[in-house]
């Protein structure tokens, strides 16, 4: 799915751009009778405009200056001459004051029958204010207008508009085909009523990316009929999310499928990613979704399907729904919840969920364990290979652990755990595969084990506290590891730790404690390394608060993790690099307390070195490399 989307995303952009190579002729609105104070009707002229434009065999641009235009309701019709016309923007159309002008319309600006129609840049007003507060005293008001529609349309290009306060929906596809909309900005407040950023329904062939939509209803909303959708790197919030649905409004409905969604970034939504669907009888389905790579922060419903939708208990009462829903994989996906519920899967007793696949996702809900619920659903997780949560008491001796797809074991939320002669194996290029995670967990003690793997033998997560390792032999591996921390604002600390006598052979780090490079209420304290022994490791001895993989969510920003009280004694072996002790610190929160004592770690035939910012403590005893302290 996901190798087909990209190359549908390919070909398309090299179909859309391939005409524009012909002789352009350019057509200004001003020169129609267009006035750019805000205040002169200028809807004639973008009509006389378009007609000309239409008219023309040539590949025309419509061009907008600068300034505002005062436009009311109009319709441009297709069946052009020219399947190349470009509105080039470089203004802003605004919408008549008074809400009822437009408020009465079905659309502000649409488009109908068209191909080839690009939109570059602008902004359109629609001043949409006036017709939310009317609906929110419940007086008589109209339904309100659509900001921009596309219908029956062909071989459309957005890149770069801005949409600010539409009445309703700001832009709406309905029956078209090869669609690409890029870099575009949806502003209206989180309690507008029936805002949807982007509507899609009926449509094939769709592509939307690297665009921010902040509204009061779905960021992008995927109605029946629609299909072959890619839709990647979305900001969304406020908002209800990136929705399919809702589904089931009629008896016979066209299904949605093939729709992936990769890289989207959800903030304070209602929901993250959300099928819905009417509880009552329809044709419709849902299948070949795929939902990769998003973000939640403190999303309300980050993942959801709700095929028992019935608002107002009005034409559902008592029935269930027909739409089948099936193969849809919900993978690589993290962050926080706002609810305990982080996972819902509400499906239909009569056609339960098939097919649903959960893979490497990872929600947190702040200081409590995330839950999740499932009604009807039918599938399978992808992840840790053994799991404890809120669970207590838990003992495990002799345990084997081979070839996880995700985390070998994992305790979350857990009390008085004792974990004694496992031994876990995975190939040291195996992604993910920590060997023991432990979370939002007390008094646990993990002794007498051999981890292979290819990410941290132990992590150690937030709220973590009173913990004793001893005798740990890692490697390959990323090191026994404090961290990653710093992922959510609030979040709780890691204190009381202690990691005695282990053994780190060829592994990338040794003793590590790593934190994002954003803000956060999150800690480490209390902890003692001792008595550890290294065998060429690239990084034996590491604190790491400027964490920023690919440079996502923390350029620019500090660690607000406060490190202190850190005991390193007794560690002695080799380093494969010439830092073998590096303390990365944060500006804004000094590690303080750091203590080394009686350390001696050799970079074979040349002279081990440590590399220290903001970092606070001393050295005691034979130390080499010399401190930096």
């Amino acid at each position: 799915m996901a190798k087909f989307s990209r190359l549908f995303y390919t070909l398309f952009f090299i179909l859309s751009v391939s005409h524009i190579s012909r002789a352009n002729i350019v057509y200004n609105v001003i020169n129609f009778g267009a006035k750019p104070d805000g205040k002169t009707d200028s809807t004639p002229a973008f009509l006389n405009a378009w007609s000309a434009a239409c008219a023309s065999s040539d590949s025309s641009t419509i061009n907008v200056p600068k300034g505002r235009y005062l436009i009311g309701s109009l319709t441009f019709k297709g069946e052009c001459k020219s399947s190349d016309i470009a509105f080039q923007i470089d203004g802003t159309l605004v919408a008549p004051a008074d809400y009822r002008v437009l408020g009465q319309a079905s659309n502000w600006l649409s488009f109908e029958g068209v191909s080839g129609v690009t939109i570059i840049g602008g902004a359109l007003d629609a001043k949409g204010s006036g017709l939310w507060a009317c609906k929110d005293a419940a007086t008589n008001c109209p339904s309100g207008a659509t900001t921009l529609s596309f219908t029956n349309s062909y071989n459309i290009r957005i890149n770069g508009l801005l949409s600010l306060n539409s009445q309703m929906y700001h832009i709406v596809f309905n029956g078209c085909q090869n669609v690409h909309v890029e870099r575009i900005k949806i502003i209206a407040s989180g309690d507008s009523p029936n805002t949807d950023g982007i509507h899609v329904q009926l449509s094939s062939n769709v592509v939307i990316v690297n665009s921010t939509i902040k509204t009061g209803d779905d960021c992008i909303s995927i109605g029946p009929g629609s299909k072959n959708l890619w839709i990647e790197h979305i900001k969304c919030g406020p908002g209800h999310g990136i929705s399919i649905g809702s589904l089931a409004k009629d008896m016979e409905e066209a299904g949605v499928q093939n729709v992936t969604v990769s890289k989207a970034i959800f903030i304070g939504t209602q929901n993250g990613l959300r099928i819905k669907s009417w509880a009552r009888p329809s044709s419709g389905f849902a299948q070949r979704v795929r939902f990769l790579g998003a973000v939640m922060h403190n999303v309300q419903n980050p993942i959801v399907i709700d095929q028992n939708y019935c608002p107002h208990n009005t034409n559902c009462p008592g029935q269930v729904s027909g739409v089948k829903i099936s193969d849809v994989l919900y993978q690589d996906i993290r962050g926080t919840s706002a609810t305990q519920i982080a996972i819902k899967f509400d499906c239909s007793a009569k056609n339960p969920c098939t097919g649903i696949r959960i893979e490497n996702v990872n929600l947190i809900y702040p200081n409590q364990v995330a839950q999740s619920f499932c009604t009807n659903a039918i599938g399978k997780t992808v992840g840790s290979t053994l799991s404890f949560t809120n669970s207590y008491n838990i003992r495990i001796n002799g345990l084997l652990s081979l070839n996880s797809q995700m985390y070998h074991i994992v305790f979350n939320g857990c009390q008085n755990v004792h974990v004694e002669r496992i031994k876990i194996i995975a190939s040291g290029d195996s992604p993910n595969t920590d060997g023991i995670h432990v979370q939002l967990s007390s008094n646990v003690v993990i002794v007498n084990s051999t981890i292979k793997t290819g990410d941290d033998c132990i992590s150690i997560g937030p709220g973590s506290k009173n913990l004793w390792i001893e005798h740990i032999k890692c490697g390959p591996g990323h090191g026994i590891s404090i961290g990653s921390l710093a992922k959510d604002m609030e979040e709780a600390g890691v204190q009381n730790v202690t990691v005695s006598k282990a053994i780190f052979i060829g592994t990338q780090n040794g003793l590590r404690i790593k934190s994002w490079a954003r803000p956060s209420s999150g800690f480490a304290q209390r902890v003692r390394f001792l008595g550890a022994v290294m065998h060429n490791v690239q990084n034996p001895i590491v604190i790491d608060q400027n964490y920023c993989p690919h440079n996502t969510n923390c350029p620019g920003q500090v660690s607000g993790v406060k490190i202190s009280d850190v005991l390193y004694q007794d560690i002695r072996g080799t380093s494969a690099t010439q830092i073998a002790i590096k303390f990365d610190c944060s500006a804004k929160n000094p590690c303080t307390g750091i203590r080394i004592e009686n350390v001696n770690l050799i970079y074979p035939n040349q002279v081990a070195q440590s590399f220290c910012t903001n970092a606070i403590g001393k050295t005691v005893g034979s130390v080499q490399p010399n401190g930096c302290l």
